[in-house]
């Protein structure tokens, strides 16, 4: 079928089409109207999918790898359209390896390694509280366990321990202080280092448990 069969086609089956939101996303895609579907580009068939989904209005939109083989232009379209439907009310459940974008659009993240649930936490949070925490010290760095279950992650290297603090930054520098740290910086943490060091802890778990 061309553009507009399957467009017409797919709006015979919804009594909620909203016909001005689908012409203004032609116009906004510039979808051609007479072209094959099998002879579009990945990002127009993309663009396509996405206006017969915000056509009738969804309550919640699935998607998987949204932006898997667009280019960069035709992501940033995607995000924007993702951006402007939750603006209009539309729940977007959608899982993506792409962490840049995901950080760039996502209210709340889940990250899953192996099947299992790593991490659950709105982005709000992870920007007001994940801190890293970077002590460095004279001599090597003690091992210690920190107080509370506010820091989930902790590598000592040499002189140097880096722990990944998820709320109350300010106790875990109290404590790097008793210990004697000559150092110690906080920093904001990416949803990239969150990912990395929440598999890592998973990897390192289960090669223990294997060992």
């Amino acid at each position: 079928m061309t553009v507009e069969q399957t467009i017409r086609f797919t709006r015979s089956f919804y009594r909620d089409w909203n016909e001005p939101a689908a012409q203004r996303l032609i116009k906004q895609y510039a979808l051609p109207l007479a072209r094959k579907v099998r002879t579009l580009s990945k990002g127009m068939r993309t663009k396509l999918a996405l206006l017969l989904a915000l056509s009738r209005r969804p309550d919640l939109m699935i998607l998987d790898e949204p932006s898997e083989g667009l280019d960069p232009v035709a992501i940033e379209e995607l995000l924007q359209a993702l951006v402007g439907a939750t603006a209009d009310g539309v729940a977007v459940f959608f899982s993506s390896h792409q962490i840049g974008e995901v950080e760039r659009v996502a209210d709340r993240v889940c990250i899953i390694d192996s099947g299992r649930l790593m991490v659950d936490v709105s982005m709000d949070h992870v920007r007001q509280e994940y801190r890293h925490v970077t002590m460095g010290f004279t001599t090597r760095a003690p091992q210690v366990a920190f107080r509370g279950a506010n820091v989930t992650h902790v590598v000592t290297t040499g002189r140097e321990i880096r722990a990944l603090v998820i709320r109350d930054a300010d106790e875990v520098v109290a404590q790097a202080h008793a210990l004697g740290a000559s150092s110690i910086e906080v920093s904001p943490i990416t949803l990239r280092e969150l990912f990395l060091e929440s598999v890592g802890t998973s990897t390192s778990a289960k090669e223990m448990r294997d060992a």
